[in-house]
């Protein structure tokens, strides 16, 4: 639990988006590889014990990905509708498997787009591979001459707008991987209305909760001694929302959020309550004796993980903004 100016929110925000939980590995300049219809690298087939996966790419090239028993993967380039190979290049990180296709070329050298787009294996362990949804979440986010707080920019054909995200000048987006190439076209082209003010696309990398260590080693107990129990002050706590009839919680909650999926701020995780409860609960749930650190401070909830305690970093960008807004003295977030 920390301080968060709205001067640091931005840095705060691009933190989000430069890495999360389960977010894999940067990763450095691409170097060639082969291409065809043989694995691009590693070895030729899965052993036993092995996976299997497709991937669609942000440009709406399709591939395969083959896991063996030890964790080593190999991809091979699928031919598009029309039969045509595309051509690639790849580069291994440890584990990790970045392919390239050659028409983001461009785009990675100028540094438009995000490189973790083009991890088949981090987007497999994220649950972004084709068999589990039909779907890539980006963030798009633009250069000065768009003002997504006023006017939110236009959607490139093929996919859908979610949450602006002010605090890091960009808008959160769903594109659908049958129209891939067509959302690929139109934010790589500067001269339409997607891609004329975009100044790069990331993925929208999937958190997840953590838990940490009891507050008793803050010594928690001399700041209440002294007079300090966060009367007065406003924490904001962004994590899988509250079970607002907690004993610990009830009438604690000065406002809440959704900014997911789910349908309401309930806890049905249990990990926001906990943290809500360490951050500020009265203890009332165990006489007394458990109260949070600050149990005199206004609790804003800000529901920013689901009901299976994983997110999106739009998520979590657009509760941070929110918690400023609502003048937040300080922000807890717990991925």
């Amino acid at each position: 639990m920390r301080p968060i100016s709205r001067t640091a929110l931005a840095a705060a925000s691009a933190a989000v988006l430069a890495g999360t939980a389960f977010a894999p590995s940067a990763a450095g300049a691409p170097h060639d590889g082969a291409a065809g219809k043989r694995p691009i690298v590693g070895r030729a087939a899965a052993k036993q014990g092995g996976t299997a996966a497709t991937v669609t790419l942000v440009t709406g090239d399709r591939v395969q990905v083959v896991t063996d028993g030890q964790g080593h993967s190999t991809a091979t380039p699928l031919p598009d509708a029309k039969g045509r190979q595309p051509l690639v290049r790849t580069r291994q990180l440890g584990k990790d498997l970045y392919v390239y296709p050659a028409s983001a070329s461009a785009a990675l050298a100028a540094n438009r787009v995000d490189e973790e787009l083009f991890n088949v294996t981090g987007l497999i362990r994220q649950g972004y591979d084709d068999a589990r949804t039909g779907e890539l979440p980006l963030i798009a986010t633009y250069g000065p001459s768009v003002d997504v707080a006023r006017s939110a920019p236009a959607a490139p054909r093929g996919a859908r707008r979610g949450l602006p995200l002010p605090a890091v000048d960009g808008v959160a987006l769903k594109a659908d991987k049958k129209q891939a190439s067509e959302v690929w076209r139109d934010v790589a082209d500067r001269r339409t209305l997607a891609g004329s003010g975009l100044k790069k696309l990331w993925l929208d990398r999937k958190v997840a909760t953590t838990l940490d260590r009891s507050t008793k080693q803050i010594h928690a107990d001399q700041a209440w001694a002294a007079g300090y129990d966060g009367k007065g002050a406003k924490v904001a706590v962004l994590d899988t929302g509250v079970d607002a009839g907690h004993p610990d919680l009830k009438g604690r909650i000065a406002d809440s959020r959704n900014f997911t999926g789910s349908p309401s701020t309930d806890d049905l995780q249990g990990h926001g309550t906990h943290t809500a409860s360490t951050v500020g609960g009265t203890g009332a749930a165990g006489g007394g004796e458990k109260k949070g650190v600050a149990p005199g401070a206004d609790l804003l909830i800000g529901k920013v993980l689901d009901d299976s305690g994983t997110g999106e970093s739009s998520w979590i960008i657009a509760g941070m903004q929110w918690a400023v807004d609502q003048k937040a003295d300080v922000v807890s977030m717990s991925p």
